[in-house]
């Protein structure tokens, strides 16, 4: 029950679905009127202007060979980046890295505690991209990679989530995405 709406507003305004895991905000269902689904997103504009103005950058203004070393560039130090994320200790509070339990993408063997009398195995990392989006318990919702890498982060690590459009939250997924 929703206190001091009515029905009319509830259709004009995305509804938040909280998640039953340590997420905050996992998704949002869009419950538009007739008037609002005729509307764009307010960054939509923003978004369409970006990606013409990319496109003609590096489409347009190099060359073949240019553009292939830019996009090789560009990949290799969102890579770099992505794997100092991994094992850096300062994106939680308790001194721990996502390289804690899974040393070069692998793992420790161990098993971690999610809550008294439940234990569960730490996973190799290893080609486990690949099996994103998928059904989390924890969240109860199907979710992508930097959501899951925001699980570890939050409940392994006691930090505070990336922002899932974030050039980091990019980052750490095309690591662990790198991990074959």
């Amino acid at each position: 029950m929703v206190t001091g709406e009515t029905k009319a507003t509830l259709g004009r305004r995305p509804l938040a679905i909280a998640s039953l895991g340590t997420l905050a905000f996992v998704g949002v269902l869009a419950l538009w009127g007739a008037q609002a689904s005729a509307q764009q997103a307010p960054n939509t504009q923003a978004m369409i202007d970006t990606a013409m103005q990319n496109m003609q950058r590096i489409m347009g203004g190099m060359s073949e060979r240019e553009r292939e070393d830019y996009v090789r560039n560009a990949e290799r130090d969102s890579l770099r980046r992505g794997e100092d994320l991994f094992r850096r200790t300062t994106l939680g509070t308790n001194g721990q890295a996502c390289a804690s339990c899974h040393p070069r993408g692998g793992t420790t063997g161990a098993q971690q505690e999610m809550m008294p009398g439940m234990r569960m195995p730490i996973p190799d990392l290893h080609g486990v991209a690949q099996t994103f989006p998928k059904f989390k318990v924890p969240n109860d919702a199907v979710i992508t990679l930097p959501e899951m890498n925001n699980n570890c982060l939050v409940m392994f690590q006691r930090g505070t989530p990336l922002a899932l459009n974030s050039q980091e939250a990019r980052d750490l997924a095309a690591y662990v995405n790198s991990l074959k």
